[in-house]
């Protein structure tokens, strides 16, 4: 969370001060975006490889909240370079009978776990906008963007103990394709009404320890809204 709390106030910063720095010019050469921003998830999981331990938690798809931010740079009316950062995070609690070792003495039945996955991820690309300054009041636009995700997953068992039965981290390709509606209500801000992607991510094999072993590679299929301020 600290990190999420230090990206949207350091993107906060640098989009008020772009309303300081534009050019004189007739397209607005500086934008900024930041805001929340919903994520599908698809977690990369084959759900038979946790269903035989806990039988009570969902595996493979789940819905993630974070942040959305980006700075783009426009080089003409409709061509700008654009720098992207989502953080998205989704955590679980639940009761499940445990297998994967011997139950410890004493333990009866179901124990309480919960499991938590932080997706950040960092990418580039162009960006596709009607950028003049009395342009039309709602401008639509699209956006490509390469890049890399870093994810983290961990499994850990609150109770009757406390341990961490899985920790495992991963850095891959991702990619961002996709677009949305601004609307402007101010010479220096719109509202981006929505923005809708496709966000796939080229997970590689991920080694656990313990019974697990190797969750193998495959592509996370993830759908993302957003919503949120643009600056200029």
């Amino acid at each position: 969370m600290n990190t999420l709390f230090r990206s949207m106030f350091t993107l906060a910063v640098l989009m008020f001060a772009f309303t300081s720095i534009q050019a004189q010019d007739e397209i607005y050469r500086l934008e900024g975006f930041g805001g929340y921003s919903y994520m599908n998830l698809n977690r990369g999981f084959d759900p038979d490889e946790f269903d035989d331990d806990f039988s009570d938690t969902r595996f493979n798809r789940v819905n993630a909240h974070g942040f959305n931010g980006s700075i783009t740079y426009n080089f003409t009316r409709y061509l700008g370079a654009k720098f992207d950062l989502t953080l998205h995070s989704h955590g679980e609690d639940f009761d499940s009978v445990l297998s994967v070792n011997p139950l410890p003495p004493g333990q009866p039945g179901p124990g309480t776990f919960k499991t938590s996955q932080n997706v950040y991820q960092y990418m580039g690309g162009i960006q596709v906008k009607d950028n003049r300054k009395d342009g039309p009041t709602f401008k639509p636009f699209g956006h490509a963007l390469l890049g890399v995700s870093d994810q983290h997953f961990s499994i850990d068992q609150t109770a009757p103990v406390n341990a961490r039965l899985i920790d495992v981290n991963s850095t891959d390709f991702a990619m961002k394709f996709g677009g949305g509606l601004d609307w402007k209500i101010h010479k220096n801000f719109d509202v981006r009404l929505i923005q809708a992607d496709w966000n796939p991510i080229v997970r590689g094999d991920l080694e656990t320890t313990g019974r697990f072993g190797t969750i193998e590679s495959v592509l996370q299929n993830n759908w993302l809204l957003t919503f949120g301020v643009v600056i200029h």
